[in-house]
């Protein structure tokens, strides 16, 4: 089984999605629906495709041109020939591309003979145990056009964020609690390729909704300069001479350890990383029983946070504090692969010392990143 970390949820996402477009190559409908889904670029073609019933479902997904009778001449096939299945019968996902061609026809006769065509197989398809949840739920769809209370959590939100279906706050996030517990395990089970697809879908949508920015888009050198730009806000930061009102005490906010600055990073970084995390235990190496400051699993990005109070503090032993950190933090195999930023707060404001210290600090072995902020002058 391939080793992921749990809780590194772009990781799954990436495995999860190699395998998808991996799986899709050479099979128009599943690049068809990949395409529908932006997990591919709309760039393909969609000519000559021989099968009517394929015709039809690419074109009730991608809004593509199909014949003129196509329609009227598979709604008129019988869905077995001599006790044989059709290809249709056994391709949930290409019954809903069709049942999608047939609403965009907006023919009542149209309608009529589809919904008389489907309810000759697919009702007996469910009964037969076979299909997965998800693949109950799209069959649920496609007769009822509506989903149950018991759909599953992920069918209901990719129609949700399709406006096709969409849902009540209450039932929503009921669905995105259970969807995200479920994703956290995606990669262990064997989903086809398009239930799989719709996991990603949705993941994505979610994080769009959840986040101010994307975290699954962020790279590096997007958190190094959000980092970066954190003295722009501290020219608010309350650091009161007097009283601002009659009945009240001047108000100092204090940046007194290393401790201070961990929360600060916390509060500015978790409406963003939904699933960031402080604190966490890594693995015990011989006699120490390292933690991490600030771990951000959705971009396999940790954080380590150091303080310097006064010159007692010197730069260089700074440096050998961080390369220590990054040596025991790469010995766990959980975070061998992440990326690893450094981020000084430096209380003596030392400026004439930060460019030196952050070029020996990028020679390290294993650090990616190193953000250097001074406290605010009012702070002096």
């Amino acid at each position: 089984m391939v080793s992921i970390d749990k809780q590194n949820t772009l990781e799954i996402r990436r495995y999860v999605l190699d395998k998808v477009k991996e799986s899709s190559q050479g099979d128009i409908f599943k690049e068809a629906f990949l395409r529908y889904l932006k997990l591919l670029p709309d760039n393909a073609q969609t000519d000559d495709i021989p099968q009517v019933y394929l015709r039809c479902a690419i074109s009730g997904i991608c809004h593509v041109d199909k014949q003129a009778d196509d329609l009227s001449r598979l709604l008129g096939q019988s869905s077995f020939v001599d006790g044989t299945p059709m290809p249709w019968v056994s391709n949930i996902w290409a019954v809903l591309g069709i049942k999608w061609a047939v609403e965009n026809d907006d023919d009542s006769d149209t309608i009529k003979k589809f919904s008389d065509w489907v309810n000759r197989f697919l009702p007996q398809r469910i009964k037969d145990g076979r299909l997965s949840p998800q693949e109950q739920s799209i069959a649920e769809y496609i007769l009822e056009n509506q989903l149950s209370m018991y759909s599953a959590s992920c069918i209901a939100l990719f129609l949700h964020y399709k406006k096709i279906l969409p849902l009540e706050d209450d039932r929503k996030i009921k669905c995105i609690d259970d969807f995200l517990l479920e994703f956290q395990s995606i990669y262990q089970i064997n989903h086809n390729t398009l239930t799989s697809a719709l996991f990603i879908y949705v993941f994505d949508q979610i994080n769009a909704e959840r986040a101010a920015v994307p975290s699954n888009s962020w790279k590096t050198d997007d958190l190094i300069t959000f980092l970066q730009n954190i003295p722009t806000g501290l020219k608010r930061w309350t650091w009161e001479d007097k009283p601002k009102t009659k009945n009240s005490s001047a108000v100092t906010w204090k940046i007194e350890n290393e401790y201070h600055v961990q929360n600060l990073l916390y509060l500015l970084l978790a409406p963003i990383f939904t699933d960031i995390a402080d604190e966490v235990n890594q693995s015990p190496v011989g006699h120490k029983n390292p933690r991490i400051d600030i771990h951000l699993p959705s971009i396999n990005t940790v954080i380590e946070v150091k303080y310097r109070k006064d010159n007692k503090k010197t730069f260089n032993a700074l440096t050998d504090e961080i390369a220590k950190a990054a040596t025991l933090y790469r010995s766990d195999p959980k975070f061998k692969n992440c990326t690893l930023v450094t981020f000084l707060w430096d209380n003596t404001r030392s400026t004439q010392e930060h460019s030196k210290f952050k070029e020996g600090i990028l020679k390290l072995d294993g650090i990616d990143g190193c953000v250097i902020v001074s406290s605010p002058s009012v702070m002096q």
